[in-house]
């Protein structure tokens, strides 16, 4: 499809990275990797084969300091994927190494993107992905405890699909998409209203049923989280459209609470997420403070401390994909002074950490600085758009934080493009008053 027009990259792109976020083959996470290569492999063929095409020529150009911040970034995380290849002495590494030169093809085929975007174009591409996606990821353990009557969480999860955690990270994007639709269609009267809310109240069944049916508590506190935000600012600015977002809440919260008291066995209901007891008084949300949660909770640390134990470390980390061995035994440690169960690590298994922690011991501050420099620099982008929903959206936009905390999300293209200059972010919100 990009051989023959390669106007069609940038749909494609979108739901490779989306869609293939949560997918496994054999327990490796690679099917958005290797969709976004065979794009790149169409527009190479295109170059070659229809020598007239001039416009798709990749010109010198002088970069801004978010694309030179990008390109050294990609740089690093490269060099350290080779460095963590030859520690590991493992060819699988090698793995990694495609991973980075794949991130920084799609900065240069965006960077020298000739063909207009249009933002509510892009919108509803994410939209429409991020439904398919939630939508496959349902049915694929639906249908696989009907068939097999096995747990979703045993060997599907561990070589067919992500963990929750991982497998729910599209939820930002999705809801910066649903927003950005929401509030732009306000404003245009000619569009269908009544359709838009239709299918947006149809996608948001099939990722809230998702989320529920996977029991994710990050989904759940991100989807109510981001809805509250926009209907907060919604509220602020006397929107109309802003009741629509707080019936979602509402019929979320009813439907939660319905299936928890009637189908749910695990003793889980929507006051548990919720950042208030019984008598209405603020209280951390009980879905933070079980065990399983503190254990969590204190693995950063953990990482912090092993890698400040030596300067050189500290700054570079040990190497891409490190942390899955480095980090044993003092998990073991932690585990048995803190007296938590699951003291089920060895030195022959690898330890998957969240992502915060594998870029920690990974790639060590330099490679947080980078990625955190990345960051703010399309945050601030975000910030100096015309958007009318740009300071909900570049809140949204910095949840990338929380996520990382919660779900090795280091492992999928999503999480690297999201602070690419152009990512598709950006994409949604720039010049989006002007294309009214």
């Amino acid at each position: 499809m990009v051989l023959k027009n390669p106007d069609n990259f940038l749909k494609l792109f979108l739901a490779s990275i989306i869609i293939g976020t949560g997918i496994k083959i054999s327990g490796y996470p690679i099917v958005d990797e290797y969709w976004v290569i065979m794009l790149l492999i169409g527009l190479l063929l295109r170059k070659i084969m229809v020598t007239t095409v001039v416009a798709e020529r990749i010109e010198k150009k002088s970069y801004n300091l978010h694309e030179k911040a990008f390109i050294l970034l990609t740089i690093y995380f490269l060099f350290q994927s080779f460095r963590g290849g030859i520690w590991l002495e493992d060819p699988r590494m090698f793995r990694w190494v495609i991973f980075f030169i794949i991130v920084g093809l799609t900065f240069l085929v965006f960077s020298n993107y000739k063909t207009p975007i249009d933002p509510n174009y892009v919108a509803q591409i994410v939209l429409y992905s991020a439904a398919i996606y939630f939508l496959l990821y349902f049915l694929s353990g639906y249908i696989y405890e009907l068939l097999t009557g096995k747990s979703k969480f045993g060997e599907l999860q561990f070589l067919h699909i992500s963990g929750s955690s991982v497998a729910t990270f599209p939820t930002a994007i999705y809801a910066i998409a649903l927003i950005i639709i929401l509030n732009q269609k306000n404003k245009n009267s000619g569009d269908n209203i009544k359709g838009i809310n239709l299918f947006i109240l149809l996608s948001f069944i099939i990722a809230t049923s998702t989320y529920v049916y996977y029991d994710s508590r990050a989904g759940i506190f991100a989807i109510l989280g981001y809805l509250a935000l926009n209907f907060l600012f919604q509220l602020l600015q006397k929107n109309k459209r802003g009741i629509f977002q707080f019936f979602l809440i509402v019929s979320f919260l009813a439907g939660y609470q319905f299936w928890a008291v009637n189908y749910d066995d695990g003793n889980r209901q929507i006051q548990d997420f919720l950042p208030i007891d019984s008598e209405l008084n603020f209280v951390v949300p009980k879905n933070l403070v079980q065990e399983k949660g503190q254990g969590r909770s204190l693995i950063p640390k953990v990482a912090f401390d092993f890698i400040t134990e030596d300067r050189f470390h500290a700054l570079f980390g040990y190497g891409w994909y490190m942390s899955r061995y480095e980090l044993i035994e003092p998990l073991q440690q932690m585990r048995k002074y803190k007296k938590l169960k699951g003291l089920n690590l060895s030195s022959t298994k690898s330890y998957q950490g969240s992502g915060v922690v594998a870029l920690m011991v990974d790639t060590g501050f330099v490679g947080i600085f980078l990625y955190l420099l990345n960051l703010l620099l399309g945050f601030s982008a975000i910030l100096k758009s015309q958007n009318n929903s740009k300071y909900v959206v570049s809140i949204i936009y910095l949840s990338v934080i929380l996520w990382s905390f919660v779900g090795t999300i280091t492992t999928v293209l999503l999480f690297h493009f999201w602070v690419m200059p152009k990512n598709p972010i950006l994409l949604m919100i720039d010049e989006n008053e002007k294309k009214i």
